[in-house]
């Protein structure tokens, strides 16, 4: 293989950066840091908020732009400078509200680095205590939404998620960027927006070519952006289409699949 000079590296969060405990290791923070002191930026690409991706960063140290919502916002991790939002239309948010009142699913909305939901369900709940933000309860979600969120969740079970999403796909794929970032979860974005996209976006930005930079994931929302990282690398917990898409595949699972990645190929 031949030796690309790494710039610029973006790690996505939940089963990448951490494992189910929700913490970072050790050696994965040694490994970031180091890759920092190296000149390599190093960034976080999620779908989870901002507001929830920013406390990673700043336990890691990293002030760089975060990719955040799955690509729709880009935000400095410590001047909050706005770099790109791209949320979803007012009308299309409508139709995916609708949907879920008429099929009896919870979904979250978020607007303004907030997040909204009709009850304090099961769902709800289960979100709150693993991103560790607050919902605010509004009751009918189509009579409150009057804005264009900046995304939508789904939340079901693994098994009617695994049944609907095609689904889903067949009915908003069109016009909407439909893509599964957990077991539970379906994620809604402008068409446009991926993390590959945004990834782009923020290379751009930083003056840094598609080959220097590093792209690290999991789940199928990772996907687009391994595809478009000069590396791709899929941690061994990934799931197999994930592996499919990268261009290398790390023995250790979540954090130290990010600090094996770290030493080979941006340490050296």
């Amino acid at each position: 293989m031949v030796e690309i000079g790494i710039r610029l590296v973006a790690i996505d969060v939940d089963f990448t950066l951490i494992g189910s405990d929700l913490k970072i290791k050790d050696r994965t923070k040694a490994a970031i840091r180091a890759a920092a002191e190296a000149g390599c930026i190093v960034t976080l690409a999620s779908g989870r908020m901002f507001r929830a991706t920013a406390p990673f960063a700043e336990e890691l140290g990293i002030d760089a732009p975060l990719i955040t919502y799955d690509g729709a916002l880009i935000k400095a991790a410590k001047t909050h400078e706005v770099i790109s939002h791209r949320p979803v239309s007012l009308e299309q948010a409508r139709e995916v509200v609708a949907y879920a009142q008429q099929e009896g699913l919870h979904l979250n909305v978020y607007m303004d680095d907030t997040l909204y939901v009709e009850r304090y369900d099961e769902e709800a709940l289960s979100y709150m205590a693993h991103a560790k933000v607050e919902a605010v309860a509004v009751g009918d979600l189509d009579a409150f939404v009057n804005r264009a969120p900046t995304k939508l969740l789904i939340i079901a079970s693994k098994e009617d998620v695994d049944r609907r999403l095609p689904e889903f796909k067949a009915r908003f794929g069109d016009r909407l960027h439909v893509v599964r970032s957990m077991p539970r979860y379906v994620e809604f974005t402008a068409a446009d927006v991926s993390k590959g996209s945004a990834l782009a976006i923020l290379a751009r930005h930083l003056g840094v070519s598609r080959n220097e930079v590093m792209a690290l994931g999991d789940s199928e929302n990772d996907i687009s952006m391994l595809e478009y990282a000069g590396i791709g690398v899929a941690v061994r917990n990934a799931a197999d289409e994930v592996k499919k898409a990268a261009n290398y595949v790390t023995e250790g699972e979540s954090g130290d699949g990010v600090a094996e990645a770290m030493s080979r190929f941006v340490l050296g």
